[in-house]
């Protein structure tokens, strides 16, 4: 039975599985857990496999289909039950523009109470899975970087952003060979091989993990080598090679359905069963083990090492330069005309053009500086989008809050010329009923949709346009504060800081991967008490101790400063 419903509510939507519940005789308590497929492309095979799925595993399947570019806002819904849903129940959920934001209030309402949650990516990962506002509620996270563009280079993301309960069936494909290279392991006399091959493509994120499983199982760095001439042209692992004192170890695929084993005792080659698993496979195993995969993120963190370097994400970038000014006033009105000139030349070259505002007095200025300028360079503020580095998670008209100090002398003047309310990209607060940790999550998720998640975690790219930065007295930048634990978070795109030595103590912060990919950065500065965290900023890149010599634009990193601000930088 099929039920569609158009421009409706989550609620609207449960109270028709329950009618069409109540008229097919079906009920929920078999149902053993809630399965979201976050679908960016075709939905149909995914579906596919959660259908065949589910007759091991009964689930109510929550497929997110999402267009968040429509011009026009809402949600249509199509409802399965009984036989069109296997031994499920599945509600396909297209949402469009602005419903996007909320997300999560949307699918909570339809998940089964005191159930396990899986959220799958079946195309597109989030880089940390376990900050994207959906997998934050999910016991387990399931991605496929084979399906990515890019495919290593997404492997690469999921690691830095790995979490427990994060998976991937690159991973999962590689059960099979996993088991039967350790049977052949223990074939006697046990030894440690003294060299370990894999043949297959370096591009296959299978083949990148099993080299890495096997480098990490046995302490012999694995190489990946090409398959052999004539071989045929199979995706994913082509054979294995154990190079032992007594002899040879090898297991070669030969068809999509078995592979040859020989032996250092047997080298006539044995034909093994061993077919290509579907998807419905992989998905049906991810679903029987909902607790942590600890060795998957091991593998991971074999195969790729992380990041311990924070001031890694602003080595190698032209060197900053300084635009000193007379006064505070001054240095915001150089600051926006700068601003404005970027922002212009970003809209020639692209279709819309991402700004990030801050706080502070210079900040402030800067901002109301910003519309007169915007309007003198010719930007099409339609175009626009404007962001936040930092928020203070307080209530939404306290005048603690950077967006307060800059809704009058910025965003209502742009508002007015034609910018759309939609692009205005505001950090929760407390009155939007989250968690500071969701808070983050879900403003981190806003960056990532809008296109910054791949970004974000590659270097030589940029997101944002303009980055606009004030600097404390202590060199912070952002409410990255200098010996601060909050400051090594990387793995999300916005994390909480909590225990802020500057109040108020909770804050959201975006981190150092994503302040360090922007174009062009502008950090604002003006009065005396600011010039020795200025002149420190000018020296080593050292984000620890001087957050504020860490950040770095693509293209320009400009120091806009007055002179009692760069009194210091002849010391």
């Amino acid at each position: 039975m099929i039920t569609t419903l158009t421009d409706t509510t989550a609620s609207a939507i449960d109270k028709t599985m329950i009618e069409m519940r109540e008229t097919f005789g079906a009920n929920t308590i078999g149902r053993v857990l809630t399965l979201i497929i976050i679908a960016t492309g075709d939905i149909e095979e995914p579906l596919g496999a959660a259908i065949s799925a589910s007759h091991e595993h009964p689930a109510r399947v929550l497929v997110v289909h999402a267009d968040p570019d429509a011009e026009t806002s809402g949600l249509d819904a199509e409802i399965r039950v009984g036989r069109d849903a296997g031994a499920g129940e599945i509600v396909i959920l297209r949402a469009r523009g602005d419903i996007m934001a909320s997300l999560d209030t949307l699918v909570m309402a339809l998940l089964l109470p005191d159930a396990p949650i899986v959220t799958w990516w079946p195309e597109s990962a989030p880089s940390s899975p376990v900050h994207d506002v959906l997998g934050s509620m999910s016991q387990r996270r399931i991605t496929d970087s084979a399906a990515c563009s890019g495919p290593i280079a997404t492997l690469k993301r999921l690691r830095r952003g790995y979490s427990h309960g994060d998976s991937d069936l690159a991973w999962s494909r590689l059960t099979r060979w996993r088991g039967l290279v350790a049977s052949a392991y223990e074939v006697p006399p046990v030894s440690v091989p003294t060299k370990v091959e894999v043949a297959g493509s370096e591009e296959n994120p299978s083949v990148v993990l099993m080299a890495a499983w096997l480098s990490r199982s046995l302490g012999v760095d694995a190489q990946i080598v090409d398959p052999s001439d004539g071989a045929p042209d199979y995706a994913g692992v082509h054979g294995v090679r154990l190079t032992r004192e007594d002899g040879t170890i090898d297991l070669t695929r030969v068809s999509d359905e078995a592979i040859v084993l020989t032996l250092p005792t047997d080298d006539s080659g044995q034909h093994v069963t061993m077919p290509r698993r579907t998807l419905n496979e992989l998905l049906a195993e991810e679903l029987r083990r909902l607790d942590p995969d600890e060795v998957y993120g091991e593998v991971l963190a074999t195969a790729f090492s992380g990041i311990d370097d924070m001031g890694t994400y602003a080595s190698g970038k032209p060197a900053p330069t300084d635009s000193i000014s007379a006064d505070a006033e001054a240095v915001a009105a150089d600051a926006a005309e700068a601003t404005a000139a970027q922002l212009a030349t970003a809209l020639e070259a692209r279709s819309s053009a991402h700004l990030v505002v801050t706080g502070g007095t210079v900040g402030t200025a800067t901002a109301k500086a910003l519309p007169a300028a915007l309007s003198a360079a010719g930007v099409d503020v339609s175009r626009l989008h404007i962001w936040w580095g930092d928020e203070r998670f307080v209530d939404p008209d306290s005048s603690d809050r950077n967006e307060v100090g800059v809704r009058d002398p910025l965003l209502e003047p742009l508002q007015e010329a034609g910018l759309p309310a939609r692009n205005i990209h505001v950090m929760p607060s407390p009155a939007d009923g989250m968690s500071l940790d969701d808070a983050a999550a879900w403003y981190g998720q806003q960056l990532d949709l809008s296109g910054g998640d791949e970004p974000f975690r590659t270097r030589g790219r940029a997101f944002f346009d303009v980055l606009l930065l004030g600097v404390g007295p202590d060199g912070h930048i952002a409410s990255l504060f200098p010996e601060h634990s909050d400051q090594r978070s990387v793995s999300a795109s916005a994390i909480a800081v909590t225990n802020s030595p500057k109040p108020p103590p909770e804050r959201i912060s975006l981190t150092w991967p994503v302040l360090n990919s922007a174009r062009h950065v502008a950090l604002l500065v003006a009065g005396e008490e600011k010039a020795e965290a200025v002149a420190a900023a000018h020296g080593e890149i050292n984000p620890w101790p001087v957050p504020a010599s860490a950040v770095r634009g693509l293209e320009s990193t400009t120091w806009f400063l007055d002179t009692a601000a760069a009194s210091r930088l002849d010391d």
